[in-house]
């Protein structure tokens, strides 16, 4: 009986994960807003959520062309009029208006936010500024230890101290994209649920 119940909780499990993985779609959008009413969940939070999640599955966190983050989705509104929507979370965000760009064909939009942009981010400066820390530290190490006659303890301080201060310097990189990639999804989640002018990106049967 217990391995029945455990085929029937993994099997269960699956689905759901096979659901997590679709595009999103409209109408599975609007059941689980209402399920999540009925449960007692707040329903404005849960449709964020999805449409969020609807976002992030179409977006690309960096273009191989020019590392650009690009975001994809469906709309009503024309470019000009999608951008002006996009203002005030870009400013909040604070993307300069040249390091974006928008076009809309055929109800489509795609959102690019220059590479250079996304590589300036704040969590990005934050992980420059402790690399020059750790560079700063390890040649006023490396310096005293010269100045004591220890000439290869200097080299060794000089050379860990460019190591840990690239490997550094890579993951703050990574990790202040990713934060940002992140971050333009939820706005657009948010402009999703507020003006219901904008979509996330759906499979051809989605409505």
């Amino acid at each position: 009986m217990t391995d029945s119940n455990d085929m029937s909780n993994e099997a269960g499990l699956k689905g759901q994960l096979a659901r997590a993985d679709r595009p999103w779609r409209g109408d599975e959008h609007a059941l689980q807003v209402a399920a999540a009413r009925e449960a007692g969940l707040p329903a404005g939070q849960t449709a964020i959520d999805l449409y969020t999640e609807g976002f992030r599955r179409g977006l690309q966190e960096r273009d191989p062309a020019d590392g650009a983050i690009v975001l994809r989705g469906r709309t009503v509104l024309r470019a000009e009029e999608m951008m002006r929507s996009l203002k005030p979370m870009l400013r909040f965000l604070r993307i300069g208006p040249d390091a974006i760009g928008l076009r809309v064909v055929e109800g489509e939009f795609e959102l690019r936010v220059a590479g250079q942009a996304a590589d300036a981010s704040e969590p990005v400066q934050g992980a420059v500024r402790m690399v020059l820390l750790i560079w700063i530290a390890s040649g006023l190490i490396g310096f005293a230890l010269l100045q004591g006659g220890s000439q290869m303890a200097a080299l060794l301080a000089w050379g860990v101290g460019l190591l840990v201060g690239a490997s550094a310097l890579r993951r703050g990189q990574v990790s202040g994209r990713t934060m940002l990639a992140a971050r333009l999804a939820v706005g657009l989640g948010i402009l999703a649920h507020e003006e219901q002018l904008i979509l996330p990106p759906a499979d051809r049967g989605g409505s």
